[in-house]
């Protein structure tokens, strides 16, 4: 856990959590308290609405559940999958940000036919197991019309997102492949 004062050399501003934000890496941002200003340790679970009511999963192993599904039993989000996702996309590149969820970025790929077949993708800098990493390839060459890009990362301990996305009532867990449409006029 990290106790941030400051972002880029001022004071932590108020919309970022001022005074304190605390920072939990490889967890959801469910558990960066904004405005700290005490901390309190617990020598049980925390029976608090947030902890107890809103931040749960089903208690499965993809934290899934069939829509409308009621009386399962629940946990804390206590893990956070792969995730790859698209921030721009034109018909000449497509670029993004992968996250490992509790691990690195080992790779980033791209399918330019709907999923049928992947090529990887140019990975920015590695800053360690819980940041971000950027990701690009060039779509020059495609033919005209329109086409769907997909996107997955898989992290450095193998695990990599889903085709079939998983359902739960928060909509927790997101970590499916990401589409985008580009078409070529």
């Amino acid at each position: 856990m990290i106790v941030a004062y400051g972002m880029n050399g001022a004071a932590l501003p108020l919309l970022n959590g001022f005074p304190l934000r605390l920072i939990v890496p490889g967890y959801y941002s469910t558990y960066w308290i904004k405005a700290l200003d005490s901390i309190e340790l617990l020598t049980a679970p925390d029976t608090g609405y947030w902890m107890e009511k809103a931040y749960r999963i089903p208690a499965t192993a993809d934290a899934g559940v069939q829509p409308g599904a009621k009386d399962f039993a629940t946990v804390p989000i206590g893990r956070m999958p792969p995730r790859a996702f698209f921030t721009r996309t034109t018909p000449q590149e497509a670029r993004g940000i992968a996250l490992g969820g509790d691990a690195g970025v080992a790779k980033v790929e791209v399918s330019l036919d709907g999923g049928r077949s992947w090529k990887p993708a140019q990975l920015g800098p590695d800053h360690g197991p819980y940041s971000f990493r950027r990701w690009a390839i060039p779509l020059a060459g495609l033919p005209r019309g329109s086409h769907e890009i997909a996107v997955r990362t898989v992290n450095t301990r193998g695990v990599g997102q889903k085709a079939t996305p998983i359902w739960n009532p928060g909509g927790y867990m997101r970590s499916s492949i990401e589409t985008a449409r580009v078409v070529v006029a």
